[in-house]
């Protein structure tokens, strides 16, 4: 019976802490992250006028796009690596999925608002 609740103890705690790990960079560290690569790639900002109001503005860029995918596209492989190494797998894997989840979220917020402007009507 101890043996069975050791195990239990064993996964639970790894993967707790990857899933707050991982909730806490995305919701922290993701965002400044594709910020900074939207600097150093110089990718043109969007316009703040909500769509309705706006005239015709030119396309946006594809390195808007990439950059918002690069920091998912690293950590996933990153994830995997450190998946390898049985004493922090569900750690890596936890951590791994609930970043690529939360950053998801952010991305899904912050790029509507700038795509589709934000103002009061």
């Amino acid at each position: 019976m101890t043996d069975k609740n050791s195990r239990t103890n064993d996964v639970l705690v790894p993967a707790t802490f990857g899933v707050i790990t991982g909730g806490i960079l995305a919701v922290i560290a993701y965002f400044p992250l594709v910020a900074l690569l939207q600097n150093v790639f110089d990718v043109p900002e969007l316009t703040a006028t909500p769509k309705k109001y706006r005239g015709d503005t030119e396309p946006i860029s594809p390195w808007y796009w990439v950059t918002w995918m690069v920091p998912v596209l690293v950590a996933i492989p990153a994830g995997l690596a450190l998946s390898r190494w049985r004493r922090v797998r569900v750690f890596a894997l936890a951590s791994t999925v609930t970043f690529v989840l939360g950053a998801a979220a952010v991305a899904a917020v912050v790029i509507s608002f700038e795509v589709n402007g934000f103002a009061p009507d």
